[in-house]
């Protein structure tokens, strides 16, 4: 800034003005290219919603192809018919997975999940008609019936998932068409203040060139009547005027009492930084403290529920179920004892996962289901400590334990770009009791009610305490449906 300050004052006046003409037509010119930039943004999203549209009805047109193929195997067992449905099988999935990387809503997660387990469930009964009508068997025709009435009910929640993405393009349409219409009234707005900013400005600019000489005329005439004593002229500029006010000044016998004014601003404005910089460090320390106090209420409660895990398998097995329980508790405390930063790299934070799902499986046996993907560029990123684990037991223990089927718990770890700006998302899904309204309006408050809500609380505040603004923490739940818990925070480079 001073540099920049140096050089425009040691420029003439002819090419100041011609540089405030410039930035006039730079300003215009950048505004007009914002403008394109805006209409650009509106279409494609327009067309990133047409394109969700594409792959829904595609994933539809796919279901019904591995129908006919199986029908067609069964009927004529066309080894063609077979490899067709066997091809089919990975592109479903893929465009399943596409959908769910696209859409964050709750409802059009739910549907998502729904065609994931129905697709899972009709491949199984299918797989099972075509090898029994192969061995001859006669009851194939039973699995693909089965089969054929889960497929519809998959068809059901595609037609479902596609109504909602086209009451969210309507909103999306709606939307583009009011910013667009706010767009134009701001043009409009803008171009009328831009006109009067302008006109303000040139007069400052032109007050700007003219002020100092009629200050120097008057000084000169009071000189000229013997008033010596005059306050120095201070002007910026190294110009024309600013050569005569410097000029002028070495005349002056007022140099003295600017210097010593200037001595007083530094002084004061030396003690107002010094004071600025403590009051910054004891917000930091504080900052620091608050951190290490939400990070080890996390002990006591996950070591509780462990033990617990490990003395109910004690009673009930053998000392060799009891020793591996043993083992996988050990990993968990080495963990944690090698880990005495605050922050760790997200690979390490779900192997401790893997650790700590392994000694519940001995507990809920085929009840408890596990499924984790993280990208791979995400792996060393590095999160609180003891970041995922808490929300994983809540799940378990809240969510899957009370459920007499069991249920299944998702992870998903990948990178997302949006506003040009790259996020680091952490998704956790459970297919659990779920929470009631109320329920949850108490957990999104983020405090710790008699001990039930410790877990969530503890990894809010820790998390909000390291992203500070550039992150977000949501909760959707829905009573007997399930759990979805998402993270979100700018990878501003942070690896390891």
């Amino acid at each position: 800034m001073k540099t920049f300050s140096r050089f425009w004052n040691a420029l003439s006046i002819k090419i100041k003005l011609l540089s405030y003409f410039f930035a006039i037509l730079a300003t215009v010119s950048m505004f007009s290219l914002y403008l394109n930039h805006s209409n650009y943004q509106i279409v494609d999203q327009f067309n990133a919603t047409m394109t969700n549209y594409y792959e829904i009805s595609q994933l539809l047109i796919m279901n019904q192809k591995s129908k006919e193929a199986v029908e067609n195997y069964i009927n004529e067992l066309n080894l063609s018919d077979r490899e067709m449905y066997e091809e089919n099988i990975p592109k479903i999935e893929r465009a399943i997975n596409s959908l769910d990387a696209k859409y964050d809503s709750l409802e059009s997660q739910f549907a998502i999940n729904a065609i994931r387990n129905s697709v899972y469930s009709y491949n199984i009964k299918w797989q099972r008609a075509m090898s029994q009508r192969e061995n001859d068997i006669s009851i194939y025709y039973t699995s693909f019936y089965e089969g054929e009435r889960i497929e519809q009910f998959t068809e059901k929640y595609i037609e479902e998932l596609l109504y909602i993405s086209l009451s969210e393009g309507n909103e999306l349409y709606n939307r583009l068409a009011n910013e667009a219409n706010v767009m134009r009234r701001i043009s409009l707005l803008l171009i009328a203040i831009f006109f009067f900013i302008s006109l303000f400005i040139g007069v400052l600019f032109a007050n700007y060139l003219i002020n100092p000489i009629k200050k120097l005329a008057k000084a000169s005439i009071r000189i000229s009547s013997g008033d010596l004593d005059i306050e120095a002229i201070h002007i910026d500029s190294q110009d024309e005027v600013g050569v005569l006010a410097d000029s002028f000044n070495i005349m002056s016998q007022s140099i003295n009492s600017l210097v010593y004014d200037l001595k007083q601003k530094v002084i004061i404005e030396k003690k107002l930084h010094e004071e600025e910089l403590h009051i910054l460090q004891m917000e930091q320390l504080l900052k620091d403290s608050q951190f290490q106090a939400l990070q080890s209420q996390i002990n006591p409660h996950f070591l509780f529920n462990t033990l617990n895990t490990i003395s109910r398998t004690a009673m009930f097995e053998n000392a060799d179920d009891t020793l591996k329980l043993t083992e996988a508790l050990a990993q968990l405390f080495r963990y944690k004892l090698r880990n005495d930063k605050s922050m760790i790299p997200i690979k390490e934070e779900l192997d401790m996962i893997d650790e700590y799902v392994y000694l519940q499986k001995v507990r809920f046996k085929e009840r408890l289901e596990y499924e984790c993907f993280v990208d791979p560029a995400c792996e060393k990123i590095l999160v609180p400590i003891f970041t995922l684990q808490p929300l994983v037991e809540n799940a378990i223990i809240h969510g899957i334990e009370p459920k007499i089927k069991g249920g299944k718990i998702r992870i998903r770890v990948f990178m997302k770009q949006q506003n040009n700006t790259s996020y680091v998302v952490i998704r956790i899904m459970d297919t659990g009791i779920g929470m009631d309204k109320k329920r949850l309006k108490e957990v999104l408050k983020f405090e710790a009610i008699n001990n039930r809500s410790i877990g969530v609380n503890n990894v809010y505040q820790r998390f909000k305490l390291t992203f500070q603004h550039k992150c977000s923490f949501k909760i959707l739940s829905k009573k007997n449906l399930g759990t979805f818990i998402e993270m979100k925070f700018e990878r501003d480079n942070q690896e390891i």
